[in-house]
């Protein structure tokens, strides 16, 4: 298992950046590996809330699925995504910082079967990859305000 973790500061409140980052339909807007994301049970956010979706990585589309594991409204969220060979526990978690929210993003990536052969080459492209999205996410937030 590989621990990918990243850290931006949002010129935002934390409230309007755990909205955004827990909508899925804003996803595709700022993960750039991910075009298609949905929220798939019906209700109120919070544990137990599924999504579905589609990720773009090293040229190869694949299909996810996935499950909140953890919420608490304004300050976490996490969830569990599923796309077969590649098991992902994506946590989020806002922190008030000077003039906004300190917002850190880290997965704990599992990677399986044949793509084994390819863990180094698939961490590393989601280390680049977290960096422009939250550099993406910032933007977007700020634009925003």
């Amino acid at each position: 298992m590989s621990r990918i973790e990243g850290t931006v500061i949002i010129k935002r409140p934390a409230d309007k950046v755990f909205a955004y980052t827990t909508e899925a339909k804003s996803w595709p807007k700022w993960h750039g590996a991910i075009p298609e994301a949905e929220q798939t049970s019906k209700g109120q956010m919070g544990v137990g809330t599924t999504f579905r979706g589609k990720s773009r990585m090293m040229g190869q589309t694949s299909e996810w699925t996935a499950k909140m594991t953890e919420y608490e409204p304004y300050k976490r969220w996490g969830k569990v995504i599923d796309s077969g060979s590649l098991v992902i526990d994506d946590k989020l978690v806002c922190d008030p910082a000077e003039g906004g929210t300190r917002l850190t993003m880290a997965y704990e990536v599992k990677v399986g079967g044949i793509l084994k052969l390819l863990s180094p080459m698939i961490i590393s492209s989601m280390r680049k990859q977290l960096k422009l999205d939250l550099a993406s996410l910032k933007g977007i937030l700020e634009a925003q305000a």
